[in-house]
């Protein structure tokens, strides 16, 4: 055995223990963390505020990924078992569903971010568009919206041959080759990566420079008022963590695919098919997290949330605690209806 075929075994086993593993990493807390996130957002601290609306249904969305997308791509790039590849019915529905849901996801996202901007403003009648009516038609028009601007994959998609990392020639579900292919190149990157990025930014920077006004004009607050501070702000927190990780993750793979796009039609050494797969499974792994990761980012990061979290488990492991009147609130309520006489 050549030192090539050396070299060319090591990148490959790599690429397939990274590929693996990086992915049932994001499966399994994926699982946990979402069910959580569940739980929690349907919490009445939570529910009635339209940012977490947006968490909650980007939550399922990202179900979808984690419970759909992940085995058929751990099957898919590692062991070439996927129905996709052979049928092209499947190859068309599936690609299509897999790009939607992962974009819809990272839109509902940077939805919440232009609705924390609009629930910072000074402008009464801007506040006012931060609503949970507003949030349920936006996620409506969004969930509609994506699945439409990825419908040409299901005329342009079709099975073709190509050398895998090994040499062999195998089908792949892929767009056709040309013109459409640096297309969706560009089309994913902007509607998976790009725009819902740019949008993330934006809205985080001017609600940041609304807080700022809003200090600078701050009068004695009431207690409800600093409660309903103290939470924006911990919603605000939860979202600047879970934008910065959707950018940095989408962001790797995007580009990669439109590295992968103008090099099509090069002429390619077995190693650097190796080399370019084992990137390929590393970026596509970390996306995952990015769908994965939001639970514990959340957890980290929002004190309210966290809060909300351990009432949940508590509930659970003393389901007596809320229904039975401890000694202290006895006492409590008698003297209430004492000084009530």
């Amino acid at each position: 055995m050549s030192s090539n075929d050396i070299l060319l075994n090591q990148i490959n086993t790599v690429a397939f223990v990274l590929s693996v593993g990086l992915s049932l990493i994001s499966f399994a807390l994926g699982i946990v963390g979402l069910v959580c996130n569940v739980f929690v957002f349907t919490r009445p601290s939570l529910r009635r505020q339209s940012c977490s609306l947006f968490f909650f249904a980007s939550t399922f969305y990202d179900l979808y990924v984690i419970l759909i997308v992940i085995p058929v791509r751990i099957l898919s790039n590692n062991f070439n078992i996927d129905s996709a590849n052979y049928n092209l019915v499947c190859c068309k529905l599936e690609t299509f569903s897999f790009f939607a849901s992962r974009t819809i996801s990272c839109w509902l996202i940077a939805a919440a971010t232009i609705d924390r901007f609009l629930h910072s403003s000074s402008n009464a009648s801007i506040r006012q568009l931060s609503s949970l009516k507003t949030a349920k038609l936006t996620i409506v028009i969004i969930s509609i919206t994506i699945p439409l601007v990825y419908s040409h994959m299901i005329a342009y998609f079709q099975i073709i041959n190509v050398p895998d990392r090994f040499g062999n020639v195998v089908p792949v579900c892929n767009g056709q080759i040309g013109i459409y292919r640096t297309f969706l190149g560009f089309w994913y990157m902007v509607w998976y990566s790009f725009f819902p990025s740019f949008i993330m930014l934006l809205f985080g920077l001017l609600t940041l420079h609304n807080l700022r006004q809003r200090r600078k004009i701050a009068v004695r607050l009431s207690d409800k008022n600093q409660v309903t501070r103290r939470t924006d702000t911990q919603l605000l927190r939860m979202l600047t963590a879970q934008v910065l990780l959707i950018i940095v993750f989408t962001l790797s793979f995007s580009i990669y695919r439109l590295y992968s796009t103008f090099t099509v039609n090069l002429t390619k050494s077995t190693l650097r098919i190796a080399q370019e797969n084992l990137a390929f499974q590393i970026v596509g792994a970390m996306t995952y997290f990015a769908h994965s990761s939001s639970f514990y980012l959340y957890t980290l990061s929002g004190t309210l949330f966290r809060k909300e979290f351990i009432k949940i488990i508590n509930r659970y492991r003393d389901p007596n605690r809320n229904s039975t009147l401890q000694p202290v609130d006895v006492i409590h309520s008698i003297a209430i209806l004492q000084r009530n006489k």
